[in-house]
């Protein structure tokens, strides 16, 4: 059954000012648009169909009409809410494993083997040679180097490294040759080594433990920072939560929070060369330089614990706020009383109908409609599917790709026509996240469609980032992945190519139009 068919009647438009002066006395919050056959309703609840007769003529928003969208939760709210943990902590006298069964549900706890490393590609250093020192020396292509003496890596295609040795960053030359191995290490691989030890890059000074090397993905330059898993959490706990959570009663969400992110980090395999990454897209990581007490604290009380299901280490998916109630997905969905703390759980968004319109690509707007939610918390929940009307096409996406292309906190809002909203003001609270598990590949391996991504520039290409899993197309004849730009599609025949969505209601059924 058509999804268009099945929610039809449930489409709710709100009025705009016409460009024949005509204004509604009040809006609604659900959908947007203009048209003789008007429909007006709530959120949530009854439709009163309004019809006037003659042939319909749909007329476009004006460009500058305010549309307002206003929300729950900030992230995807997907497995722990970061507020929510705070708030069982705090509030409630919840345990780490307490907070962790509710929000992971059917997982349990585990172990790594000790001293799991991990190898983590710094993506800022991107298409760069490694240039590093140590305070106290290091070793490079079996060679130790004094303190403060430079090594300037450049990858070869063998998988080693031209080396050039310097005084200081930019000194005098004072060794070069070649390394089979294209690796820096520094004077004890240890961990918890003392912050005189650990590695420095040359531009920044930015310090991390372990080893640093480069590598090369296909022709371009690539640093990886390897270390302990251990140590890789001491700088990620504190970039994912709020260190202060630990002087406030919060002391076991940060203890959840290592737990988690270490999970996730665990199940993580980007690719052949690295695990993963220290952007957003990943886990955030900022090297030692971010390493704080109270989550060092965190990391080391839960040394090796992480959660499993069926024998395996799940990627823990987190998020700030969950608004009060968890999306679901790989988790089941649960209310979160502890989100009650969050500072902003609920925001508000103002953007003109000519915004709305380009983010799209549909030229001027005539309709957004809210045409499934989740049916879990206020307003009916999270925005599950939207139809967004356009005078050049009509486009039918998901609440996240919504979210996405218009900068939304969460995919959990409504939207009203105006520029007020009754929403608390924003504070200006520090604030975890806002999510870590937006946009995984699932292969880990390099598929086809992540090798057409990258290639077309990843994250800061035309594709935008992803919005979903690679998924099978039906009857198994490939796969495809949404992003909020396009859409990739895989097939043994076609290869990886970038097509329209609507190229692709095509092949799915239940997505055509009933019109």
């Amino acid at each position: 059954m058509s999804i268009r068919r099945t929610h039809r009647r449930r489409r709710l438009v709100v009025g705009h000012p016409l460009r024949n002066g005509w204004r509604p006395a009040t809006a609604r919050a659900a959908a947007i648009g203009l048209a003789p056959a008007l429909l007006i309703g709530a959120a949530v609840g009854g439709v009163m169909h309004v019809r006037t007769a003659g042939p319909e003529v749909t007329q476009a928003v004006a460009a500058d009409t305010p549309f307002t969208f206003v929300g729950f939760g900030h992230g995807h709210g997907r497995g722990m809410g970061q507020w929510g943990a705070y708030g069982y902590a705090s509030q409630h006298g919840w345990s780490a494993d307490r907070i962790l069964g509710h929000y992971y549900g059917g997982t349990t706890l585990g172990a790594l083997p000790e001293n799991t490393m991990i190898a983590v590609r710094l993506v800022g250093q991107d298409d760069a040679p490694l240039d590093v020192y140590s305070d106290t020396g290091m070793t490079v292509a079996g060679r130790q180097t004094g303190p403060g003496e430079a090594a300037h890596l450049t990858p070869t295609a063998d998988g080693g490294a031209d080396v050039v040795v310097t005084a200081g960053c930019s000194g005098e030359v004072l060794w070069q040759g070649r390394a089979d191995l294209p690796w820096v290490d520094p004077a004890d691989m240890g961990e918890a080594r003392p912050a005189a030890e650990h590695l420095k890059l040359c531009g920044n000074s930015a310090p991390y433990r372990g080893s640093l090397g480069v590598v090369l993905d296909g022709s371009a330059p690539r640093t990886v920072n390897r270390l302990s898993m251990e140590d890789y959490l001491l700088s990620v706990v504190p970039a994912e939560s709020l260190p202060s959570w630990a002087d406030t009663g919060g002391a076991e969400a940060l203890r959840a929070q290592a737990i988690a992110a270490r999970s996730y980090a665990a199940a993580e395999n980007r690719s052949p060369l690295w695990q993963t990454c220290d952007s957003q897209n990943c886990q955030v990581y900022a090297g030692s330089s971010k390493e704080d007490p109270r989550t060092n604290e965190a990391v080391n009380s839960t040394r090796g614990t992480v959660l499993m299901k069926d024998g395996k280490v799940v990627a823990s998916e987190f998020s700030a706020s969950t608004g009060g109630y968890s999306a679901g997905g790989v988790f089941p969905s649960v209310e979160d009383l502890g989100d009650a703390v969050a500072p902003n759980r609920q925001w508000a968004k103002t953007m003109t109908a000519g915004e709305i319109g380009t983010a799209f690509g549909i030229g001027e707007l005539q309709a957004f409609e809210i045409v499934g939610r989740n049916n879990l918390g206020a307003d009916g929940g999270r925005v599950t599917h939207v139809r967004i009307v356009g005078a050049d096409r009509t486009v039918e996406t998901t609440g996240a790709e919504a979210r996405a292309k218009l900068g939304l906190r969460s995919d959990w809002f409504t939207v009203q026509e105006g520029a007020e909203a009754a929403v608390p003001p924003s504070t200006p609270a520090p604030e975890p996240g806002p999510e870590v598990g937006d946009e995984p590949f699932e292969t880990g391996q390099g598929s086809p469609i992540e090798e057409k991504y990258l290639e077309l520039g990843g994250h800061d290409g035309a594709l935008g980032t992803p919005v979903g899993p690679e998924l099978m197309l039906p009857d198994e004849r490939g796969k495809f992945r949404v992003f909020t730009g396009g859409i990739i599609v895989w097939t043994p025949d076609l290869g990886a190519q970038v097509i329209d969505s609507s190229i692709m209601r095509e092949w799915l059924p239940g997505t055509g139009s009933a019109e």
